[in-house]
């Protein structure tokens, strides 16, 4: 073996070592953490159209703020603040075995709001879901006044997901401007009910 073919040789076997390292270093930097890799999967949704999840279908009717509202079991919440007031349609899609629709969550800025269970058996949140029959009913939101009128309320977002944890798992991403919708005095809705609307 001539010094130039092993000279050449020890040249290319450098070359496939930084190779090698500048891979690793790479993928070492570009894959995703922990918390990155157990994050929910999201699904973008709009008002009125059905989106769809791994095994969760729903469809927002309506958005409203209110001071006060009274549900279709009788039951009439006031509040210190305001109410936002969804009307939806949600369904199992895949099994209704284990799907709970456990997941009613506002996000205003970094403040995360879930559902209110006050209304009882008027709202639709932690009901056990059916596969391919939509239960239509309202979430319930309580939130401070101020901050319903904030510059964080116009990119507000409703997050809807099977189960109290949506790790690795459909994450159904409404975006809301709460900003734009006109504070009612008071809201009657309707009791839940199986069905579309």
């Amino acid at each position: 073996m001539s010094l130039g073919t092993s000279r050449w040789r020890h040249a290319a076997n450098g070359a496939v070592l930084v190779a090698i390292l500048s891979v690793a270093a790479l993928v070492l930097h570009t894959a995703p953490d922990r918390d990155l890799q157990q994050s929910p999967i999201p699904v973008p949704a709009t008002l009125g159209e059905p989106a769809t999840g791994r095994n969760i279908r729903a469809t927002v009717h309506s958005v409203a703020v209110t001071e006060s509202v009274t549900a279709g079991n009788g039951w009439a919440g006031g509040t210190a603040g305001v109410w936002v007031v969804v009307d939806l349609s949600v369904e199992a899609v895949e099994t209704d075995e284990g799907a709970v629709f456990g997941t009613a969550v506002l996000r205003v800025g970094d403040t995360r709001f879930s559902a209110s269970t006050r209304p009882g058996n008027a709202t639709v949140v932690s009901v056990r879901l059916a596969t391919g029959i939509p239960l239509t009913g309202p979430l319930f939101f309580e939130l401070p006044a101020d901050l319903a009128a904030s510059d964080a309320a116009a990119t507000a977002t409703l997050e809807l997901a099977l189960n109290s944890d949506p790790r690795v798992d459909s994450l159904l991403v409404m975006p809301v401007d709460l900003t734009d919708l006109p504070v009612q005095e008071s809201l009657d809705v309707d009791f839940p009910e199986w069905g579309d609307q």
